[in-house]
């Protein structure tokens, strides 16, 4: 059963519906309450304006005084307000709350029900089937060999086009294996520089491969590596050879 605000005094005048407190908690009242006024008189509470100040209606009857006590009694009406209140969230959240059936009282709701079956980020990542690539970062650009990053369609040339380079040696000690493309100083010292796309493919260090095409000339050179480049060879085909009438090939 609530009890009688009584804290602090107030003072009132006759004929004024105003009630100023002093050491009063008025916000602990409602409108509707029953406030006893120093003249015994009983009075509604209109508008608790602020823990020193409401307002009372009708006016206050009794002589002015100051500094007096009196009593603020709180309704009944509180019990019912309270169960409309919870009556219409149970009419509106009713039928969603009974959808969680069993999910409501678990501490840790299983993946079958919707929850991820674990208690932190690790468990839940488990529980989901996530492996280590959930919590990996993504490669920055199409040219980053960070180790253990996570490759990204187009990263080192791959579904996409293939990486700019500028040298091919370069290519191969910073990219590793890679689809690439770029300029090439012509096999055989003569400087020419020609456009080319190629491959590099790299087993460790300067042990691998590098296979090169000249965009618009059908000519294929690779080189292999072992603690250092060969040189360049070129690929001799249908396109750059012709048969001699001994069977012989011949470079065009």
């Amino acid at each position: 059963m609530a009890s009688w605000f009584s804290e602090g005094t107030v003072s009132v005048q006759n004929g004024s519906p105003t009630v100023t407190g002093v050491g009063t908690k008025f916000s602990n009242c409602r409108a509707g309450d029953m406030f006893v006024g120093p003249d015994q008189g009983i009075y509604q509470v209109i508008n608790p304006a602020s823990d020193t100040s409401l307002s009372i209606s009708p006016a206050y009857r009794g002589a002015a005084v100051g500094g007096a006590g009196y009593g603020i009694v709180p309704v009944n009406g509180y019990p019912k307000a309270l169960a409309d209140a919870v009556n219409q969230m149970v009419q509106q959240w009713g039928a969603t709350l009974a959808g969680l059936g069993s999910v409501s009282t678990e501490n840790v709701v299983p993946v079958d029900k919707g929850g991820t079956g674990g208690r932190n980020q690790a468990e839940g990542r488990s529980g989901l089937g996530l492996g280590t690539a959930a919590t990996a970062a993504l490669t920055v650009g199409n040219a980053d060999t960070t180790p253990g990053r996570v490759l990204k369609n187009g990263d080192l040339g791959l579904g996409a086009d293939c990486v700019g380079i500028s040298d091919w040696t370069t290519a191969y000690d910073e990219l590793g294996g890679a689809f690439i493309a770029g300029n090439a100083i012509f096999p055989g010292g003569t400087g020419e520089s020609i456009n080319a796309t190629g491959i590099t493919l790299r087993r460790s260090g300067r042990v691998g491969a590098q296979m090169m095409i000249y965009n618009g000339d059908n000519q294929f050179l690779f080189r292999s590596a072992f603690n250092g480049f060969l040189p360049w060879v070129r690929m001799y085909h249908t396109g750059n050879t012709t048969r001699m009438a001994d069977n012989t090939l011949r470079a065009i």
